[in-house]
């Protein structure tokens, strides 16, 4: 615990300035807009007695972003390494990939509606669409970029195939395709209360959008403050999983 503390002392001291803050511009002068900004004395009551409704938000949520985002990092991962590993597939695909990741995925929410039988597969869509241009894109660049000499010891050591591509392609370009998986979990994660906020019965994005719409804005900033922590939550899972990943970097 006392390695916890002295490891992360400097996000832990800026986490109590900013509360501290929040309470003097809220509770203590009433600078920010009351009706807007609640205090921690209000908006801490309201997260507990809607920590329930929350939870079942999360589950709901997670039930559209994990295989949303597991089919992205699979078919962008696939497609990036082929890409990039064959000049050709590179100079006639990349330009379509510019130009169609360039389109913000919220724009395809009405075609998706009407594509889709229900709201889920819809928004299992846009989020999928959300992550898997930043991860394709990624991992184009992270294979075509890879030393050729890694690939010219596989050759001399008649390493080829699948073999070839688990532990020499991969591992080389892993580094930055985690980076890019990374932001494609955050895009996603926006794109998903997004998503929720506008046709959900359920999730954390819901939760948000139907108090805001009751002008509960002291349950509004509880929903926030639950979303921040999932996603801290999730990010620092990633990480874990990330550090074990590329475990041999002089960074881990």
């Amino acid at each position: 615990m006392k390695k916890f503390i002295k490891d992360r002392l400097g996000m832990i001291l800026i986490f109590i300035g900013m509360i501290l803050l929040y309470e003097i511009a809220t509770d203590v002068f009433s600078i920010l807009d009351p009706f807007l900004f609640h205090g921690l004395s209000k908006v801490l009551p309201g997260f507990t007695s809607h920590l329930g409704q929350l939870m079942q938000g999360l589950i709901s949520s997670l039930g559209l972003l994990i295989p949303a985002y597991i089919m992205a990092v699979t078919l962008g991962i696939s497609l990036g390494v082929l890409i990039g590993l064959k000049k050709l597939l590179r100079k006639n695909i990349t330009p379509y990939i510019n130009g169609f990741s360039a389109i913000p995925a919220t724009l395809l929410t009405p075609y998706a509606i009407h594509i889709f039988s229900s709201f889920r597969y819809a928004s299992i869509f846009i989020i999928f669409l959300g992550a898997f241009w930043p991860i394709l894109g990624t991992t184009v660049n992270a294979t075509m970029t890879i030393d050729k000499r890694y690939l010219e010891n596989a050759a001399t050591l008649e390493i080829t195939g699948m073999e070839k591509m688990f532990k020499v392609v991969l591992p080389a370009a892993s580094p930055s395709i985690l980076s890019g998986c990374a932001v494609a979990l955050k895009f996603s994660f926006v794109l998903l209360t997004v998503a929720e906020m506008f046709g959900a019965t359920s999730g954390m994005g819901y939760f948000v959008q139907y108090y805001s719409d009751f002008a509960r804005f002291d349950l509004v900033s509880a929903g926030f403050i639950f979303i921040a922590v999932v996603l801290v939550g999730i990010m620092y899972l990633f990480d874990l999983i990330k550090c074990r990943i590329l475990r041999w970097t002089i960074n881990n």
